[in-house]
């Protein structure tokens, strides 16, 4: 559900690929599924391990989404894959952790230096289903990877996956109406024989998610198979472990900056839900508590906890502050999220001073909460590409031993629009490529605090700031290990 930051993370979106070629691949480890997404990882892989540019950019140009094609340069995809491949060599093939027509996450070892690398293959919903990312993230340790043989199913274990699962979703899905009618579906696509001919335990998931989304276009709604421990969280698709970051992550914090200018800058790829992660949450403000303006990073970040957006959100308020509220099915009550009259660790950083918060097509849930709220209470101005759309936190219900489905039961309800983000996302205040963001932001925050600045030698230092950012290529050379090829 939620996206697990590695330390040396590099994610980089390419292009929809072609059907298999008919030779060999030219990589070793287990077949990939005979999916949409899984021919396109197989195309990629033989692009890549081909060490061909020209392939690569055949690659690029046949099969790549058109929106896709129009957000960056072939050439500096190309150019970014080259060095990918010099640091990584081939790609190895280790296994499948998850599969759908449209998507697919697998891991591979590096030939180079045998480091374990993850990539997560994201197609676009509507036919012709072009590819729209490959996100590749290296550097942590290579987790327990479930069998590549999906499990056979049986008439009894799927009769029994659907009925659970429609009475699950009319007792706990937080619309019970809709709820209600995704129950009835199921009943009836199971009395008709639809799923029948299913006998792939990851087919029938992927199959009751699509037929469940087709009702309620809910992006955190998503059914199972051989799923690992039950879970909680607020947060994205494409990854289940990311409420458990480790203090060997830094719960999320990945590069705290002084930005030329005077202009903070914060990385934070999860909103983890530990206490302890508050510790590096606190340093992270404090470094920037005597900047002029902050940028909080949220391109790659997935979702997380609403305790630490109001931990985050404390520095930036002088007064209590209503953020959010949220409504239980289960309990039938709402909530309601605040900030604290009380200073944090370390001091405000400021209730005046400007906020940016990047974000990208990739950013999801508790993210989008936190750039939602500020957006709505005018303290910050969201820079970058339109969010993802999920405002329903989720439980983890086990169906049985094969199958678990994560229900949202409860929803966002913000204090001054009385509604959410759920389907359309979080749109920016300044449109930029997910790329640029941060050159932007930068640039407005510099602009800004120049417009106010009255001492001759800070205004010279932000003029020469201004002056060197303008002279830049446009894109950002981030103070990220994350890189992207759009």
């Amino acid at each position: 559900m939620f996206t697990n930051r590695m330390i040396r993370a590099a994610a980089c979106r390419l292009g929809c690929l072609a059907p298999i070629l008919a030779s060999p691949p030219a990589w070793a480890g287990p077949k990939l599924p005979d999916t949409p997404a899984g021919r396109i990882a197989t195309a990629f892989f033989e692009a890549f391990n081909s060490a061909d540019d020209e392939k690569m950019r055949t690659f690029e140009s046949q099969h790549r989404a058109e929106s896709a094609l129009k957000e960056r340069p072939m050439d500096d995809r190309i150019a970014m894959v080259r060095k990918l491949r010099a640091d990584l060599g081939d790609l190895v093939v280790d296994g499948v952790f998850e599969s759908s027509d449209l998507a697919l996450s697998l891991g591979a070892i590096a030939k180079a230096n045998d480091e374990f690398v993850r990539l997560q293959f994201e197609l676009e919903p509507a036919p012709p289903h072009r590819l729209l990312t490959i996100r590749i993230e290296r550097g942590g340790a290579r987790p327990i990877i479930a069998s590549d043989t999906p499990k056979t199913l049986d008439a009894e274990l799927r009769k029994d996956t659907v009925q659970r699962l429609a009475k699950v979703l009319k007792a706990s899905y937080v619309f019970p109406e809709v709820g209600t009618t995704m129950a009835e579906l199921l009943r009836k696509n199971q009395s008709d024989g639809v799923y029948d001919s299913i006998t792939d335990a990851r087919a029938l998931a992927d199959r009751l998610t699509s037929d469940l989304r087709a009702v309620c276009n809910d992006k955190h709604l998503r059914v199972r198979a051989d799923a690992g421990p039950k879970e909680h969280g607020n947060g994205h698709d494409h990854d289940d472990s990311a409420w458990r970051l480790s203090a060997r992550e830094n719960y999320g914090f990945e590069c705290v900056e002084r930005l030329p200018g005077n202009i903070g800058y914060i990385k934070l790829n999860q909103f983890s839900p530990s206490v302890e992660a508050q510790k590096p949450a606190s340093a992270a403000m404090n470094f920037v508590s005597n900047c002029d303006a902050l940028i909080f990073d949220l391109r790659e970040n997935g979702g997380g906890s609403p305790s630490m957006i109001v931990f985050l959100s404390n520095y930036l308020f002088e007064e209590a502050t209503h953020l959010n509220s949220f409504y239980n099915r289960r309990e039938d009550e709402t909530t309601e999220t605040r900030t604290s009259a009380e200073p944090p660790p370390g001091g405000r950083f400021g209730a005046r001073k400007p906020i940016y918060v990047l974000t990208s097509n990739y950013t999801f849930s508790g993210a989008e909460e936190f750039a939602y709220n500020l957006k709505n209470l005018k303290r910050a101005t969201i820079v970058g590409q339109t969010t993802g759309g999920g405002a329903h936190p989720v439980d983890g219900r086990r169906i049985n031993d094969s199958f678990m489905v994560m229900v949202p039961f409860a929803r966002a309800i913000n204090p001054i629009t009385k509604t959410n983000w759920e389907g359309v996302g979080v749109k920016p205040d300044i449109e930029a490529p997910a790329d640029q963001a941060l050159s932007v932001a930068h640039q407005a925050a510099i602009e800004t605090v120049l417009a106010g600045a009255e001492d001759a030698p800070v205004k010279r230092d932000l003029e020469r700031a201004l002056r060197l950012l303008k002279a830049g290529s446009g894109s950002d050379a981030a103070p990220t290990f994350i890189r992207k090829i759009d």
